[in-house]
C-alpha cells in the first residue's frame, strides 16, 4: 500500500495515490514529496525502485533481513536503515521494527513491512498542517521521524524504570520473593537489547548530525545533534537501570542470607537449651542410684523444676548477649 504528500512549487499540498503523481510531484524542483509504502508487493517495491532509480540491493534490504542500522550514500540519494522498540500502529507490543528511508534532494520514500505508529502519526501531522512540514523540506521529515523514534526509546526506559522499581520493592520486603531472581532475567534480557539498539542509533544519527550529506542541510544539523542527545541519555539510563537491577539481586541475596542466618539463629538456641535437658533425663534415666530417688513421690516434679530453672537461665544468658 503507498500513500504519501506532494507541497507544489505554489504551496499546496496534495496526496498522492499513485508512483506517476509522486515521479510527477519530485520533478517539480520547488516541490516536496513523501512517499509511504506499507508491506508492499515485490511489483509495487520495484515499481518504486524504477521510478526513483534505486539500487535492487538497497530495495531487498529494506524488507528482508535484519541489517545493522546504516547508511548508504548514492550519487542522488541516500539510504538510512533505522530501528526502534516500538509496536505497530493497531497493537501496543514491543519489538524491533525496521523503517528504511530512502532520501533525495526534494523527496522521501519511507518503506516498512508492519503499520508503524512513528509513520501513521506524521500522516496525520502531514494532513493536518502539510504546508509547513512539507515546505521545511524532505530532511526534515526524515528528522521527524528519527526523533519519534528516540522520544519512544525514552518512553520505554521509562516504563523498565517502573518495572525496576516495582522488582526493587518486592527484593527489599521482609518476606523473601522467590521469584524475584527470575523476574529480573527478562528485564535484563531486554534492557541489553535496548542498550545494543541504541548504541546502534546514535551511530546512524551521529553521521547524519556531522557528515556533509548532499541531501541534508546545515540547519538540520543541529536537530539530529539533539537527537543524538536523547540517545547517549537512553544508553545512560539504560546502565543506570542495568546497575539497579545488580542492586535488586544484591538485596534479594541478603535478605535470603538473613533469613537463613535468623533460621539457624533460632535452631541454634532451640538446641543450646535442649541440649542441657537432654543430659539431665540422660543421666537421671541411668540405673544408678541418684537424687532424687527414683522411687520418691516428688522425684519427677524436682527433676522438671530443675531443667526449668536451666532452661529459665539459658534464655535469659541469651537475652543479655542480644542473641533473642
Amino acid at each position: 500500500m503507498m500513500t504519501g504528500f506532494a507541497r507544489r512549487a505554489d504551496g499546496a499540498v496534495a496526496k498522492l495515490s499513485s508512483v506517476e503523481e509522486a515521479v510527477a510531484s519530485a520533478a517539480e524542483l520547488e516541490g516536496v514529496t513523501w512517499i509511504d509504502v506499507e508491506d508492499p508487493t515485490d511489483s509495487e517495491l520495484q515499481r518504486v525502485g524504477e521510478a526513483f532509480h534505486l539500487e535492487p540491493t538497497t530495495l531487498e534490504d529494506a524488507l528482508s533481513g535484519q541489517q545493522r542500522p546504516r547508511i548508504d550514500e548514492f550519487e542522488q540519494y541516500i539510504v538510512v536503515i533505522y530501528y526502534g522498540l516500538f509496536g505497530p500502529a493497531e497493537t501496543d507490543e514491543v519489538g524491533p521494527r525496521k523503517l528504511t528511508a530512502f532520501l533525495g534532494t526534494n523527496w522521501l520514500i519511507t518503506v516498512h513491512g508492519v503499520p508503524l505508529r512513528v509513520v501513521r502519526d506524521l500522516h496525520h501531522r502531514c494532513t493536518l498542517r502539510g504546508d509547513s512540514l512539507l515546505g521545511q523540506g524532505a530532511a526534515f521529515l526524515l528528522y521527524g521521524l528519527i526523533d519519534a523514534i528516540g522520544d519512544n526509546l525514552l518512553h520505554l526506559v521509562d516504563q523498565y524504570e517502573d518495572r525496576i522499581e516495582a522488582l526493587e520493592e518486592r527484593s527489599l520486603g521482609s518476606d523473601v520473593d522467590e521469584t524475584v531472581l527470575s523476574s529480573t532475567l527478562p528485564v535484563r534480557r531486554e534492557l541489553l537489547e535496548l542498550r545494543q539498539l541504541a548504541v546502534s542509533q546514535r551511530e546512524v544519527v551521529g553521521q547524519l548530525a556531522r557528515d556533509p550529506f548532499d541531501s541534508i542541510p546545515d540547519a538540520l544539523e543541529p536537530r539530529f545533534a539533539h537527537v543524538l542527545d536523547h540517545l547517549t541519555k537512553v544508553v545512560e539510563q539504560i546502565d543506570g537501570l542495568r546497575e539497579r537491577l545488580n542492586g535488586v539481586r544484591d538485596n534479594y541475596h541478603t535478605a535470603l542470607t538473613q533469613r537463613i542466618n535468623a533460621v539457624i539463629k533460632t535452631l541454634t538456641i532451640f538446641a543450646s537449651v535442649l541440649l542441657p535437658l537432654s543430659l539431665i533425663t540422660g543421666i537421671y534415666g541411668m540405673n544408678l542410684p541418684v537424687w532424687p530417688p527414683g522411687e520418691h513421690p516428688a522425684s519427677f516434679w524436682g527433676v522438671l523444676a530443675v531443667m526449668l530453672v536451666v532452661a529459665v537461665v539459658l534464655l535469659t544468658y541469651f537475652r543479655r548477649k542480644r542473641w533473642l
